[in-house]
């Protein structure tokens, strides 16, 4: 219903006014000043009829009824062109139609237009945020769920059903088009969102979806949402997209638990023995690592000690050649040295035989207190 400067009325050739649930107490807001600006005006008409009426004294007397209607005129237009004036809040904007079609955006402030029956005037709110809720309606704690079945069961990328409830936050960003091009601006958006957002769940799979894939969803859903409204000039931006609930079909949401514990354990089951696999499998490589390091320096050690002594062979080899005796002599005193050395020794006198007395001699004790005299 449109509104004119005396109250509401209705024009064939005019265009409806959509309806918004986010301004809707500022539009009765508005109609109740129109209406409260209708009766003032209707009193003065009725106060001045009273004053040129015949009771009105000697100067009603000496007005001819034309003058009186000329002024009545005068007054009507007078009151009429005055009530083209209007104040629009900071958080509006003013849409000016004359003879139905626009003309012009009016900005906050005191503005004026030709009132009706030319100019028509619409305000809607260009801050409020509003909210459409999918799946639940928090305003009523007492729904029942399978009344929002139909716009919560979606069905997934991987073919599996999920419950969703969400939320869509949008404003208003072009009052001409939102004016224009949406009849019904919230069914529009509600439609357009729950589309926007199955088709965002046809393409996602169902362990995404429950874990920690929400916030891509979310995004998703709202760039093409707003894509969507932008095609069809509706003149609202997109604020928010939230998911609130992703859940499997409350018939099978127990045995989809069990599920998801099962391939919990699954999980914890192959972490430990990757964990153990990780832990043995080291120490083994270094342990190996460490055998065959000792084996090469084994190999090292024989080998060198070989070659050591092949060649001492060959340098002694070379001494007896040229001189054979004195290399056997002193071959013989060294080899004698080695055996002798740890060896207990006893020393008998070939005239031991003539005497009683075996005389002793432990070489073993005075050598040992030879090397170390400090005992």
């Amino acid at each position: 219903m449109n509104q004119g400067p005396w109250g509401p009325w209705n024009s064939a050739g005019s265009s409806p006014q959509p309806k918004n649930n986010g301004s809707e107490a500022k539009n009765d807001q508005n109609k109740s000043e129109q209406n409260g600006f209708s009766k003032k005006v209707d009193d003065v008409f009725k106060k001045f009829a009273e004053s040129n009426s015949g009771g009105g004294g000697s100067n009603n007397k000496k007005k001819s009824p034309r003058q009186l209607a000329a002024l009545t005129v005068l007054a009507a237009i007078t009151f009429w062109l005055l009530s083209g004036f209007y104040k629009i809040n900071p958080d509006e904007n003013g849409l000016v139609l004359y003879f139905g079609k626009f003309s012009y955006i009016s900005t906050p402030g005191l503005n004026y237009y030709i009132p009706y029956p030319f100019g028509e005037l619409i305000k809607k709110s260009v801050t409020t945020v509003n909210t459409e809720e999918f799946g639940h309606d928090s305003r009523d704690a007492k729904n029942d769920k399978k009344t929002f079945a139909a716009e919560s069961l979606m069905l997934t990328g991987d073919e599996n059903i999920v419950d969703i409830e969400f939320q869509v936050q949008w404003q208003v960003s072009n009052i001409e088009d939102f004016t224009f091009n949406l009849a019904e601006p919230r069914l529009a958006i509600r439609k357009a969102a729950e589309s926007a957002m199955r088709e965002v769940i046809a393409r996602t799979p169902i362990s995404e979806a429950l874990s920690d894939g929400k916030s891509k969803i979310e995004q998703t859903a709202r760039d093409l949402l707003q894509q969507n409204l932008d095609l069809y000039k509706s003149g609202v931006r997109i604020v928010l997209v939230q998911l609130r609930r992703v859940d499997p079909p409350s018939q099978v949401i127990d045995a989809f638990r069990d599920v998801q514990t099962a391939k919990a354990d699954k999980e914890k089951e192959i972490n430990q023995a990757q964990s153990y696999a990780n832990d043995i499998v080291p120490r083994a490589r270094g342990l190996a690592a460490q055998m065959q390091e000792q084996a090469e320096a084994y190999k090292q050690e024989v080998v060198t000690n070989a070659q050591g002594e092949a060649e001492r062979f060959l340098q002694v080899y070379k001494q007896y050649s040229v001189a054979k005796k004195v290399t056997k002599k002193r071959m013989y005193l060294e080899t004698m040295e080695k055996i002798y050395r740890d060896t207990d020794k006893v020393m008998v006198d070939n005239n031991t035989s003539k005497s009683s007395v075996m005389p002793y001699f432990p070489l073993n004790d005075i050598g040992a207190k030879i090397k170390s005299p400090t005992n």
